[in-house]
């Protein structure tokens, strides 16, 4: 060790060279790390969702959880299979070993294992599996329109939400934006008693009749000698208007009755016990999610200038009586922590140096100062060889390390 030192003091220019190196490379990480509010990780867990609508939970323990558990209880890499049995859905959460090597290949079988169960109910939904993951909205942006709680208003409204969305989608820094809190989409029928009485329907019958004629399913291949053509039969309805054509009963005179003939059928969302409004206006969120390798703080900017020009008079994506907003701004907290690190980084320079200057000599200070800049942007530069980003936790432990740096310079000096 001292006859690394004395070689440090004796090549001068070597260690001058190091120093210049140190900050240019660190000035250079400094600018190409990521910043992000706390660091992200993903839990080693995955769950798999059965909607049952009308199912009690009896009902959805013995027709979804059990089977699913008997389906992936062999499956290599599971720890432990914990279930959830609700009014209308089952839930299964598979807890995987830490050591597990591909998350997302365990999750693809998972999702094979549970498409392969040949006995779910006929009235449950398809499944929904995904791992869980721990991610934070890098920002929020509400969609607001007209003070209208029609139903049609709400499509309305939810049109142009999907739209924004997909807008910032094109930004070439955000992967992942999605709508959140909004209500799903829903067709309700309804005919009178009377109504099935007189033509000797059940609401069963009407129910397999409209589930049989809006469906679609995959027909097989048909191969020339040029090209093979998939065939798919597409019978699917989607709107309100479409389901009231099926036709539902054959009168003796050759008549055709639809659905929409014997009943009335609406367009509507499913019912919630929440409603959502944006500064007194009905309202819709889009939340914009930050990956793993994207940065938050251009997220923000790029969301911000998106709605500014979408807010101004005359905009290209909203039509009148609709704004937007922003709010949740977690770039907000990571810009006034690297300002304080600044602010504290300049000021801890300029105490070394003056302090040092009065009691000693301006040269000696002016490199005993130096030492703070080398240290944290070498430390940046570290950082970023390791992956790492600039976060809260982070920036709190380069304002703790500052503190240190600059009691220690004039202590030892």
């Amino acid at each position: 060790m001292k006859s690394l030192i004395r070689w440090t003091i004796t090549n001068t220019p070597a260690m001058n060279t190091l120093m210049i190196a140190i900050l240019a490379v660190g000035l250079a990480s400094l600018m190409a790390m990521r910043r992000e509010v706390f660091p992200e990780f993903d839990l080693d867990y995955i769950t798999i969702t059965v909607p049952y609508p009308g199912a009690s939970p009896e009902e959805v323990e013995e027709g979804i959880c059990q089977k699913i558990e008997e389906a992936v209880r062999s499956r290599d890499g599971i720890k432990k299979i914990m279930s959830t049995a609700r009014e209308g859905v089952g839930i299964v959460v598979l807890e995987l070993y830490s050591s597990v090597p591909d998350v997302q290949k365990v999750l693809n079988e998972i999702r094979s294992d549970v498409d392969r169960i040949p006995s779910l109910p006929e009235l449950a939904e398809d499944a929904e599996i995904e791992q869980i993951l721990i991610r934070r909205p890098a920002i929020r942006v509400g969609v607001m329109g007209p003070d209208d709680e029609s139903p049609e208003a709400e499509i309305r409204l939810r049109d142009i939400a999907e739209q924004i969305r997909d807008e910032l989608l094109q930004l070439p820094s955000l992967s992942q934006v999605e709508l959140v809190g909004v209500r799903d989409y829903q067709i309700d029928i309804e005919i009178s008693e009377e109504a099935l009485r007189k033509y000797g329907l059940t609401l069963q019958q009407v129910a397999r009749v409209v589930r049989r004629e809006n469906i679609e399913m995959p027909g097989g291949n048909m191969k020339t000698d040029s090209q093979e053509i998939l065939l798919r039969g597409k019978n699917k309805r989607l709107l309100g208007p479409e389901i009231a054509k099926i036709p539902l009963v054959t009168q003796p005179d050759g008549v055709v009755l639809t659905v929409g003939d014997l009943g009335v059928v609406r367009d509507e969302f499913v019912d919630t016990t929440a409603i959502h409004r944006i500064n007194g206006k009905p309202g819709m969120v889009i939340a914009v999610q930050k990956t793993s390798s994207e940065d938050l703080l251009q997220i923000v900017d790029e969301v911000k200038q998106f709605l500014k020009e979408a807010n101004r008079a005359g905009g290209y994506t909203l039509p009148p009586g609709y704004s937007l907003v922003t709010y949740d701004d977690n770039s907000i907290m990571v810009h006034d922590r690297i300002n304080l690190l600044a602010k504290n980084g300049v000021q801890g320079f300029l105490l070394v140096l003056v302090i040092l200057t009065v009691f000693l000599e301006l040269r000696l200070a002016a490199w005993v100062a130096l030492g703070i800049p080398i240290s944290i942007l070498g430390g940046t530069a570290i950082m970023l060889g390791m992956d790492q980003t600039l976060n809260m936790l982070s920036l709190f432990a380069f304002l703790m390390v500052l503190g240190m740096l600059v009691d220690d310079a004039i202590v030892v000096v």
